[in-house]
């Protein structure tokens, strides 16, 4: 009797035991998976510099005592810097302020119907503009408006004369994202410089519907 009550303790222990193992068992751990890395998009805040050279297709009418000149076209290249802030808002909208400055290559020499030749061109031009642009990724699309000048001159019979032209420009581009610093576009602008009339020795000479059409290449650096 003794050792059936010893067998039926022991089997009752093994038996409490057993659903004790299975109490404390933990269930197997979830395969590893590794945190999905979401790229950055390209942020266009901040300040800017850089380069940039293209081509000017100019006019403007310059005439003597009410005698036009025989030509008009004052085309040329152009090489300047630009610098500028850019801030981008969280819809990717960007709004941004931009200053370039520019040296010209567009000097005419005009026949007015005197003993000399007049010698007529823009040396320099700047601008400062607003900017307005939406930005997907790396490219940000923009436009671009606001004021603009220019030194005109003119030169005959050995005299020389500088004349400040101030206008309004508009116009489009787009710049793309190298990386996270460089950039590089293009941009076309129309510019309306208007009329200037000179005086002093060369009094009667003016010119008037100063105007062009720009396509530049740019390069920059976004601090």
């Amino acid at each position: 009797m003794k050792k059936f009550l010893l067998a039926s303790a022991a089997l009752v222990a093994m038996t409490a035991g057993a659903k004790a193992a299975d109490v404390v068992m933990t269930p197997p751990a979830e395969p590893y998976v590794a945190p999905q890395v979401i790229p950055q998009s390209f942020n266009w805040t901040g300040f800017y510099l850089g380069g940039t050279a293209g081509y000017d297709w100019a006019s403007a009418n310059v005439t003597y005592l009410g005698v036009p000149g025989s030509g008009d076209d004052f085309n040329g290249g152009k090489l300047g810097g630009f610098a500028g802030y850019n801030y981008q808002f969280t819809n990717n909208v960007v709004l941004g302020v931009e200053g370039e400055l520019d040296y010209n290559w567009n000097e005419q020499s005009y026949d007015v119907g005197l003993p000399y030749n007049v010698k007529a061109g823009s040396d320099w031009e700047g601008s400062v503009r607003a900017r307005l642009g939406y930005a997907f990724d790396n490219a940000l699309i923009y436009a671009t408006g606001g004021w603009a000048i220019a030194n005109g001159y003119v030169e005959a019979n050995g005299l020389s004369q500088d004349q400040t032209f101030n206008g309004w420009t508009v116009g489009a581009g787009i710049d793309y994202a190298l990386s996270k610093n460089v950039f590089a576009g293009l941009e076309y602008r129309y510019t309306d410089f208007g009329k200037k009339d000179f005086d002093g020795a060369l009094a009667g000479f003016s010119g008037k519907d100063y105007e062009s059409n720009r396509v530049m290449a740019r390069v920059g650096y976004k601090f």
